[in-house]
């Protein structure tokens, strides 16, 4: 019932994102109601769902066949089966010959940090005519963040903030086995506009030093005792 108060119409099971980066993506999403958005990696429509809610037009790619089956496809999103490599061009080329402006990505796929960064580099190849975010999901998570902070941000010069712990990631709880765990979740944010930037870019990490001190830890969670 909670989830039906506070996500209403989206589809809760086996979306793999905290309350609080629920909450968040929500939040950007009502802020900013996007005309087109691109959601990289799908898994069982989670945040999908509620994109859909407020976004006009929605391409999401996945590289599983088995997304199409998964759940009910809303009439404003078109699933793209097939690699990132291939399809994140192609999306763009879409929003620019449809004239629709691209207002929003979520990058929740190939988490390792070639992949993130890979999806990262072909997602700025876009120049936006209006404000645009590109969330990425899992910016806690060591080899993500790698990726996050590896990809040439500067090259872009419509990129005017990129913060990796918008929502900070955290050890989580269920994969805690044999004294050790896992750090996934987290949303990192970056922002762009058609005005270009007018200064050195800097990439923000707000929360630096938990995340330096959850990695630290998460190894050998013996040491919490």
């Amino acid at each position: 019932m909670f989830d039906d108060l506070i996500f209403p119409n989206v589809i809760t099971q086996n979306w793999q994102m905290m309350p609080w980066e629920r909450i968040a993506l929500t939040g950007l999403l009502s802020r900013m109601k996007p005309k087109g958005a691109l959601e990289v990696g799908v898994y069982y429509g989670g945040s999908l769902s509620l994109t859909s809610q407020y976004a006009s037009k929605i391409i999401g790619i996945d590289i599983d066949e088995a997304v199409l089956s998964r759940f009910e496809r809303p009439s404003n999103v078109d699933l793209w089966i097939g690699s990132s490599t291939d399809l994140i061009p192609r999306a763009l080329e879409w929003f620019s010959k449809a004239n629709i402006p691209l207002n929003f990505v979520l990058i929740d796929a190939d988490h390792s940090a070639a992949g993130v960064k890979r999806d990262i580099e072909l997602v700025l190849q876009y120049r936006p005519t209006e404000p645009m975010l590109i969330a990425m999901h899992d910016s806690g998570n060591p080899d993500t963040r790698q990726g996050i902070l590896a990809a040439d941000w500067t090259r872009n010069p419509h990129v005017h903030m990129v913060e990796c712990d918008f929502v900070p990631g955290q050890i989580i709880e269920h994969s805690v086995t044999a004294e050790r765990g896992e750090i996934w979740g987290g949303l990192a944010l970056a922002y762009l506009d058609p005005i270009l930037r007018p200064g050195p870019l800097t990439i923000q990490e707000g929360a630096r030093t938990s995340i330096r001190c959850l990695h630290h830890c998460a190894p050998d969670l013996s040491i919490l005792r």
